[in-house]
């Protein structure tokens, strides 16, 4: 059987400038081919992927607004969430609900990819991490973009956007309510071990 010594004894005795045969070369070529087929390449971890999406039409909360999610990942890894939120009825204008939180259903046949979430990147029914997204709006004026914070998380059959991080100023604790408006982005989770307690 061919080792890496075998190789490297056969390539050492190449004659520099010297008069090697094709039969010596080929001997060598041999040899290194031998080596490199008997030593086997490092086993490549499986790799268990996902990706669910509303594939014609955007799902709908209880007020018509529009939702559509494009949700991928890797197991045990990290989730990407592309999605296109489009808001016609601010939630403060329902009566018992919570103001700038909206809440979309899943797919009904999206509910099974949950797995990929419970308990590995996203926990549900949690308001984890939050995100700085793109909104655009109109004033009647002009269209406006401008940078809004949201928390973004499932429950067991919903997807859920909360946009209560939205502060008035003045050291007011009342939340402003969000326009009429729509936000096409990205967000990606990846959650390291982090102690997030007291030190």
């Amino acid at each position: 059987m061919a080792t890496r010594q075998t190789a490297e004894a056969k390539i050492d005795a190449i004659q520099d400038k010297g008069n090697n045969t094709a039969q010596e070369v080929r001997d060598v070529l041999t040899e290194i081919l031998n080596y490199t087929e008997n030593k086997p390449f490092p086993a490549i971890p499986e790799i268990d992927s996902f990706h669910f999406w509303t594939e014609k039409n955007p799902v709908y909360d209880r007020f018509q607004n529009s939702l559509h999610y494009s949700v991928k990942g890797f197991a045990k890894q990290f989730i990407n969430l592309t999605f296109r939120i489009e808001i016609f009825t601010p939630s403060a204008a329902g009566s018992n609900i919570s103001d700038n939180v909206f809440e979309f259903p899943l797919d009904e046949k999206h509910i099974k990819y949950l797995k990929y979430l419970q308990d590995i990147i996203v926990p549900l029914n949690t308001i984890n991490v939050s995100f700085i997204i793109p909104y655009r709006y109109s004033n009647d004026k002009q269209i406006i973009d401008h940078p809004l914070s949201v928390s973004i998380y499932f429950t067991e059959k919903t997807i859920v956007f909360d946009f209560n991080n939205v502060k008035n100023a003045n050291n007011s604790k009342e939340e402003l309510v969000i326009s009429r408006g729509s936000s096409y982005t990205s967000v990606t989770w990846h959650y390291p071990p982090f102690n997030l307690g007291k030190v």
